[in-house]
């Protein structure tokens, strides 16, 4: 049974954080606003590195990327899925406004041979 049905998931491709990053965005309906409620990546295929830096997904508007989230990916295995379970102080203002382009970023990890390939989401309560 769906018990909310004003909740919106965004999934976003399959990316290779260790090629590098990637610059996403999404737009709530028009007039809506919304509350962040997860953020994660999923269907991890390769293992994700964090020798000097972890991989990120943050969440936020163009003069500040994580006005609104900055998960940590950790070193998140094969199969796994990594969100805000596993990084509690990953949102940090969970008010999106209305009539706003959210930008996505996601961040490659650094150091040694920096890896990791998974699917991006950003989960939204649309109101």
């Amino acid at each position: 049974m769906y018990d909310n049905p004003s909740t919106v998931t965004f999934q976003f491709g399959n990316h290779d954080f260790g090629a590098g990053a990637a610059a996403l965005s999404f737009k709530l309906p028009k007039g809506k606003s919304g509350r962040l409620i997860d953020v994660g990546v999923m269907n991890i295929s390769e293992a994700f590195t964090a020798t000097t830096t972890p991989a990120y997904v943050r969440v936020g508007t163009g003069l500040d990327p994580d006005a609104y989230a900055q998960l940590s990916c950790g070193t998140t295995a094969i199969g796994d899925t990594v969100n805000t379970v596993d990084d509690t102080d990953a949102i940090i203002d969970a008010q999106l406004p209305a009539d706003t382009q959210i930008e996505v970023a996601l961040v490659a990890p650094t150091g040694g041979t920096p890896a990791g390939i998974g699917t991006a989401f950003v989960v939204v309560e649309v109101y």
